[in-house]
C-alpha cells in the first residue's frame, strides 16, 4: 500500500499549540510518583486541501480522526537537543575489581582498582508521549482536531521545550508512517519540590475538553493566593500533587 492510500498527497497539515504548559514539580526516578505539566499541553491540527483551503470539519468523515497520532518528546530550550533520556542515579554501583601489586621506588604496595560502570540511561519525559486526536468544539464553538497528553512529567529539574510530530497511522504495520507536521511549545520549567510554586487554576480551554470527554484532571481550586509564599515546603508541594488536582473518577461517574 502506497502512502497516498491513506494519506492524500494534495492535503498539508499544520500543528499548533493551543496551550503551551508553564511549569511542573518533577517527577524524579521513582516509578509512581507522577507531577504532571501544568497546564496539560494541547495541540490542535489544521488539515488543508492542495488549494490551501481548510478541510470543513464538519463534513462527517472529512478526516479520519482515528488515523490521527501526535507524538511528544522532550528538547532543549533551543530545540537543537533531545532530552529523552537521562541517567538514572540508583544504576550507579561501585564493583570492587582485583587488587593489583605495585612498586614505587622503595616500597611495594597493593593497590585497589574499583570499577564503576556508566549509569542506565531511562526515560525523561513519563506518561502518554502518543496522543490520538479528538474532534471537538474550540471555545468559539468551531470544530477542531485536538490531541491533549494530560499526564506527561519530567524526571530532572530544568528549562524545557516540547516537539510534537504529527503522523497518520498506516492500515498495515509494515508501511513507514511519515512525520507530515511538528510544532515546538513555548519553554517550561520543571522545578525541584522546594521551589515549586504551585499548580495554576484550570484553564478555560482545560474545562471545554473536559466537559466533552476529554480525561484532563481538573483544579478544584486555586491554594496560592496573593499572600501565601510561593515557595512551598516539600510536603505541601507533594501533597498539592496529589488532592488540588480534581479525581478524574468524577468524570467517570459522569460517563456511568
Amino acid at each position: 500500500m502506497a502512502v497516498s492510500d491513506y494519506c492524500p498527497p494534495c492535503r498539508t497539515y499544520e500543528l499548533t499549540m493551543e496551550q503551551n504548559p508553564i511549569h511542573a514539580r518533577m517527577c524524579g526516578f521513582g516509578d509512581k510518583d507522577r507531577r504532571p505539566m501544568d497546564p496539560p499541553p494541547i495541540v490542535r491540527l489544521t488539515v488543508r486541501e492542495g488549494d490551501g483551503t481548510p478541510v470543513d470539519l464538519n463534513v462527517p468523515g472529512a478526516v479520519d480522526i482515528s488515523q490521527c497520532m501526535v507524538m511528544a518528546e522532550l528538547f532543549t530550550v533551543d530545540q537543537l537537543q533531545s532530552c529523552s533520556l537521562v541517567a538514572n542515579p540508583a544504576t550507579t554501583t561501585i564493583i570492587p575489581a582485583t587488587p593489583q601489586v605495585r612498586t614505587i621506588g622503595d616500597s611495594t604496595m597493593s593497590v585497589l582498582h574499583l570499577a564503576v560502570p556508566p549509569p542506565i540511561s531511562t526515560r525523561n519525559l513519563t506518561g502518554s508521549t502518543g496522543a490520538s486526536g479528538d474532534l471537538l468544539k474550540d471555545l468559539t464553538g468551531n470544530y477542531g482536531i485536538f490531541f491533549a497528553f494530560p499526564d506527561l512529567s519530567v524526571r530532572t529539574d530544568g528549562m524545557y521545550t516540547l516537539k510534537f510530530s504529527f503522523v497518520m497511522l498506516p492500515e498495515s504495520p509494515l508501511v513507514p508512517s511519515p512525520v507530515l507536521a511538528t510544532v515546538f511549545s513555548a519553554p517550561f520549567e520543571i522545578f525541584h519540590a522546594k521551589r515549586f510554586p504551585g499548580m495554576i487554576k484550570s484553564t478555560p480551554l482545560s474545562k471545554m475538553l473536559f466537559d466533552q470527554g476529554v480525561r484532563i484532571p481538573l483544579r478544584k481550586e486555586t491554594r496560592v493566593g496573593r499572600n501565601r509564599a510561593l515557595v512551598l515546603s516539600e510536603p505541601e508541594a507533594a501533597k498539592q500533587g496529589s488532592d488540588e488536582i480534581e479525581d478524574i473518577e468524577d468524570m467517570d461517574g459522569k460517563e456511568a
